[in-house]
């Protein structure tokens, strides 16, 4: 269990797996939050890791539970609709794909376990954005928030609480390899990427804007407002439900 002092008050925050029970109880007793990292393991191109999606993911929960309090879990690398199986490109390697009935399973189940152990916001993360994955990921809060009115069920890309200026939903491209040079730069290697042509989603794995120009200041400046954002959302929602 970890704590960080800011503004004369004591946050609370932990890695859920690496807790005893009396740790993961003085948590919850204090900020009932559950953070679910959702990943993949997908090709992103020669750029960047396998693991970029989870990655992400994982530490931008973190770090919110770090601002807020609560407990992060481990991360869930189960994903579907990844670049393997999308229209026009050929990138059959280095993806980890499964179905779409699976992820609104396990998701299903994964939220009725965190309904038994007591927690009342739940947060899922989801660092992958192929469709319909995130969509089953939201319908299934959805569904959940009505099943459970008096907990809530959160399920967001991380764009979705950014200006689209700052942030849009991208597949290894400028903001998400900018994050990953923020959280995890020795993963990264710009110098794999063309330098005599446009990049392309067909040749280079890369949907957005030109990955070329990604930087870590530009990945800390998408985490401090991602910060901002969802910590505002989540003071209205343990106003409402803690």
């Amino acid at each position: 269990m970890d704590t960080r002092i800011t503004n004369n008050s004591t946050i609370k925050w932990g890695l859920y797996e690496n807790l005893r029970p009396c740790q993961i109880e003085a948590i919850i007793n204090e900020k009932a939050i559950a953070y679910l990292p959702w990943g993949a393991i997908e090709y992103h191109g020669k750029h960047n890791p396998v693991g970029l999606d989870s990655i992400k993911a994982f530490h931008l929960c973190v770090d919110l539970a770090k601002e807020v309090g609560g407990l992060v879990f481990p991360t869930v690398n189960l994903a579907a609709n990844l670049i393997k199986s999308y229209p026009g490109v050929n990138f059959p390697k280095h993806s980890i794909e499964f179905s779409e009935k699976l992820i609104r399973m396990v998701c299903e189940e994964y939220f009725e376990q965190l309904v038994l152990q007591d927690f009342k916001i739940i947060v899922l993360l989801s660092g992958h954005a192929g469709e319909p994955h995130l969509e089953i990921l939201r319908t299934v809060a959805h569904e959940f928030n009505e099943r459970y009115p008096d907990i809530c069920f959160w399920a967001f890309a991380e764009f979705d609480v950014l200006p689209n200026d700052l942030l849009v939903a991208n597949h290894s491209a400028l903001g998400e390899t900018s994050l990953q040079l923020y959280y995890n730069p020795d993963t990264v290697n710009l110098n794999s990427l063309p330098k005599d042509r446009p990049i392309s989603l067909e040749v280079d794995a890369v949907s957005g804007k030109d990955p070329r120009g990604a930087t870590k200041e530009l990945g800390e400046k998408i985490v401090k407002s991602y910060l901002k954002n969802t910590s505002v959302i989540l003071e209205e929602l343990i106003r409402k439900y803690l």
